[in-house]
């Protein structure tokens, strides 16, 4: 992926979420271990009292309802819910897949591990696969380190052309790792699904256990967050950026957390200094606007940019699936659109839920 080039392509290689499981052969879909969190509880207040425009809002959700393909919004101000609402028979309660949404929840969990010591961002990922060196074939592959993977700078194949390559084999780890290089390491970006699989399975590597017993430890455990469903490969490891299922409140946790370096209610969840390292741009991905997104940048397995003049970073996940937050507002909006297009549908999609936020959320924050 060239910098300079037409933002639609670019973003297009964000969009490798098509992944409707049914189409994964290989893919282990089973729902996950029954967990008995209880939801975060979120404190409930109204748009008026947070300081919104409740015509705009209205306009925004009219405007949500008219798509067809936007099943849920949650605003969310200074803590609080301010509004939300569901559409096409969704509620409080549904759940879906998150999509790549879950590359920033993958995120929050390498900051925890950093921090605990269990690994390094400078380590060689093909340190954590020692069986499957035999079966490398570009040694460019024994530079990647973790830091290449996590700023999307490894060089692996991007997802329009590799995604369901790896997804539809026997072995991903090894499909991705016996894989050609698209250019050296750490020399540029290009987004690629495959890369954040390897995250998740050095993580369950590094640790001793799985990526979601990992997460349930030292992450969802603590934020009430309720997986309800989230693929693995043929050997087990969990699908690394891709699928976790929640409920739009339940983003909306990540976004707050995030919002606030880190900390939920008075707790510690990530580390500040992972949070602030997250929200650095490490790739600037050309100067085409996105629709109304505009200076797109990438830090951790987070988007950057500007909406509306609004500095903004955000989750997002094929179709419609965000978690927006816009520090100088003090907002989250999160919200769960229909995730089973294909590229240039979702992408319609995608700058159809950010058109809504531009032309109707942000203005109405008054």
């Amino acid at each position: 992926m060239r910098f300079g080039v037409i933002m639609k392509k670019l973003i297009k290689r964000l969009l490798p979420h098509i992944s409707i499981l049914l189409l994964f052969s290989s893919c282990v879909s089973d729902p996950v271990e029954e967990t008995s969190f209880k939801s975060y509880q979120w404190e409930l207040s109204n748009p008026t009292i947070e300081g919104f425009n409740t015509d705009l809002i209205n306009s925004a959700f009219s405007e949500a309802m008219n798509t067809g393909y936007i099943n849920s919004i949650v605003i969310i101000r200074n803590g609080k819910i301010a509004v939300e609402k569901y559409f096409n028979g969704k509620s409080v309660s549904s759940y879906q897949t998150i999509r790549s949404v879950s590359k920033s929840f993958l995120s929050a969990l390498f900051g925890i591990a950093v921090e605990k010591g269990i690994l390094s961002l400078d380590r060689k990922v093909v340190d954590y696969f020692p069986e499957y060196q035999q079966f490398i074939t570009d040694s460019r592959i024994n530079n990647v380190t973790i830091d290449n993977l996590i700023k999307m700078r490894a060089g692996i194949k991007g997802d329009q052309e590799f995604y369901f390559t790896f997804t539809n084999s026997s072995d991903w780890v090894k499909t991705i790792l016996s894989s050609t290089l698209s250019f050296d390491p750490g020399t540029r970006m290009q987004y690629t699904t495959a890369g954040t699989h390897l995250l998740s399975a050095l993580l369950t590597r590094a640790c001793g256990k799985s990526t979601f017993d990992f997460a349930k430890e030292n992450f969802f455990g603590s934020c009430g967050f309720d997986v309800r469903a989230w693929p693995k490969d043929p050997q087990g490891n969990y699908f690394g950026g891709n699928d976790i299922n929640l409920t739009t409140r339940d983003m909306a946790v990540l976004g707050l957390i995030y919002l606030n370096k880190g900390m939920l209610d008075g707790n510690r969840i990530v580390p500040e200094e992972w949070v602030n390292k997250s929200l650095v741009t490490y790739s600037g991905t050309g100067t085409t606007p996105w629709g109304q997104w505009s200076k797109t940048g990438y830090g951790y397995l987070w988007w950057l940019g500007e909406v509306n003049g609004y500095k903004v970073f955000s989750g997002i996940g094929h179709g419609g699936q965000f978690v927006f937050c816009v520090p100088s507002l003090n907002m989250i909006i999160a919200t769960q659109s229909f995730p089973d297009g294909d590229w240039d549908s979702a992408d319609a999609q995608e700058r159809g839920v950010i058109s809504i936020i531009a032309n109707y959320i942000l203005p109405a924050a008054k």
